[in-house]
């Protein structure tokens, strides 16, 4: 990774050990049942603008037309960078079986991190997985971001968000986690492009196991989101209760996830939105 290795942006990640193999828990959404999660990506560009290399990448959900709602720890490090170098470009694309084919891809024109993420330059010590800025459920951290896109996706529907305060009274129900990650922890030493990435969208059953505080809560484990699941959806009955943001090193240790059911979250998104002029 190189300074502006988005490692920056890949903080984004449930990840990273060695080459374990995960059992086959999760399954790829085939049948495009949620089209509205989205893998988001980074690549390095030449000088004519043309993506070469494939930098980092992480996962969001679709909330509004233009707008996705992923992890803070993937969007924190640009906002460290003052916005992208020009070697740089970000991505959308919302394909169910493959995400790097570039005919699927919608410019990303802006990204917004919560202010309660510490400033995050490269590499990515907004890393849940590393706790070096940001340790796993430290409170009063909020992993959220948004991604603002060029366009909206054709004929797909925003998600809804949870009413305010459905975890409270939600432990021990099941919900779907859906992400782009790998499927299993890549060698954090290599480049990005070289951890075999197929670009699917994946699908897997996780329950409440506890909610924490205000901004986390724990999911059953072992949790199966790897490497670019992190910012991923969490859904119960239909609504966008959570999003991804910690599995642990190897893939499995931690299922620990931000809260997106809670007034405060929900009002800096529709404030941030409101900002950019979005609706």
């Amino acid at each position: 990774m190189t300074v502006v290795a988005p490692a920056v942006i890949a903080g984004a990640c449930a990840l990273l050990l060695g080459s374990v193999a995960l059992p086959a828990q999760t399954s790829v959404d085939a049948e495009n049942r949620y089209p509205n999660v989205g893998a988001i990506m980074i690549w390095r560009v030449d000088d004519s603008g043309k993506p070469v290399q494939l930098r980092a990448f992480a996962s969001g959900t679709l909330i509004r037309g233009r707008v996705m709602v992923t992890a803070g720890h993937f969007t924190a490090p640009t906002k460290a960078l003052g916005g992208l170098p020009s070697s740089l470009r970000a991505f959308a694309s919302f394909s169910a079986t493959n995400a790097r084919d570039p005919g699927t891809w919608i410019p990303v024109v802006a990204e917004e991190t919560h202010p309660s993420m510490p400033p995050c330059p490269p590499p990515p010590f907004c890393d849940p997985t590393d706790d070096m800025l940001v340790a796993p459920l430290e409170p009063g951290i909020a992993d959220v971001g948004l991604v603002f896109l060029e366009r909206a996706p054709a004929s797909i529907k925003p998600a809804v968000l949870a009413v305010p305060g459905t975890l409270e009274r939600s432990e021990g129900a099941r919900t779907t986690i859906v992400g782009y990650g790998t499927v299993s922890p890549p060698d954090k030493v290599t480049e990005v492009e070289t951890w075999g990435w197929d670009g699917r969208r994946r699908i897997r059953a996780s329950t409440v196991r506890r909610i924490v505080d205000e901004t986390w809560g724990l999911w059953s484990i072992p949790s199966y989101v790897c490497f670019g699941d992190s910012g991923g959806g969490i859904f119960m009955n239909a609504r966008l209760v959570a999003n991804v943001s910690d599995g642990g090193k190897d893939c499995r240790r931690h299922n620990n996830n931000n809260r997106l059911d809670t007034r405060a979250i929900q009002k800096w998104i529709a404030d941030t939105i409101q900002a950019h002029g979005e609706r």
